[in-house]
C-alpha cells in the first residue's frame, strides 16, 4: 500500500512538472487566461510542492494583467436596458437604472418618476472572486457574497452582468439555470 501511494505522488509530481511546462509555452503565445488556469491546476493538484508554490504566483501575476484589462474595458457610466415583457407595469416608480463602473468600484443608481437626478443607492468595491474553478477569473464577488460575471458584446457593444451564484464559506455556488441577467448599453 505505501509504495502505490509514493507511485501516485510521484505521478502527480510528474504531472505537475508537465503541466507547469505547458503553461510556461502558453504563456509566449501569449494566452494568459489559458496559462493561469494551468499555473492553477498546477497548485491544485498538491499545494505543497515546490513547483505549486511557483505556478500559484505565476498564476496570480498573470490574473493581474486581465483583470486590469477587464476593468479598464468595462469603465464608464452604463444604463440599463429593461428586456422584460412589455405588459410588465413597475411598481417601485423606478423609471430607468444606471452604473458607473471606476478602476476600484461599481456605482448603482436609480432614477424614479418625478424625479431630476440619479439616485445613488449601493456602491460595491470592485473584488475578485478567488475560485480556483473559475473559468474567466474575472468574476466579481460583491459585499453581499453574490458572484457576478460582466462581459461586453463585441459585435453590439452591450454589457451582460451575469449572476453566477454565491460565495459560500470557500466555496463558491454557481446557479445553473435561471440565471438573473442585466443588460446595459454605454453612454457617452
Amino acid at each position: 500500500m505505501t509504495s502505490q501511494i509514493w507511485a501516485q505522488d510521484n505521478m502527480n509530481y510528474e504531472d505537475q512538472k508537465e503541466t507547469f511546462k505547458l503553461a510556461k509555452k502558453t504563456v509566449a503565445y501569449p494566452d494568459y487566461l489559458t496559462a493561469a488556469r494551468l499555473y492553477t491546476f498546477v497548485y491544485a493538484a498538491n499545494p505543497n510542492t515546490q513547483i505549486a508554490q511557483i505556478a500559484i504566483k505565476k498564476a496570480d501575476s498573470l490574473k493581474a494583467i486581465f483583470r486590469k484589462d477587464k476593468i479598464n474595458s468595462l469603465i464608464g457610466n452604463w444604463q440599463w436596458i429593461y428586456k422584460e415583457a412589455n405588459w410588465a407595469i413597475r411598481d417601485d416608480g423606478v423609471v430607468a437604472k444606471m452604473i458607473t463602473i471606476t478602476t476600484d468600484e461599481i456605482l448603482f443608481y436609480e432614477l424614479y418618476r418625478d424625479s431630476k437626478k440619479w439616485d445613488l443607492v449601493k456602491t460595491e468595491k470592485i473584488d475578485f472572486s478567488e475560485n480556483p474553478d473559475s473559468y474567466s477569473f474575472t468574476e466579481f464577488l460583491y459585499s453581499n457574497k453574490e458572484v457576478w460575471e460582466y462581459t461586453i458584446n463585441k459585435d453590439s457593444g452591450e454589457l451582460t452582468a451575469f449572476y453566477i451564484g454565491e460565495k459560500i464559506e470557500d466555496k463558491d455556488t454557481q446557479l445553473v439555470c435561471g440565471n438573473p441577467m442585466l443588460y446595459y448599453f454605454k453612454l457617452q
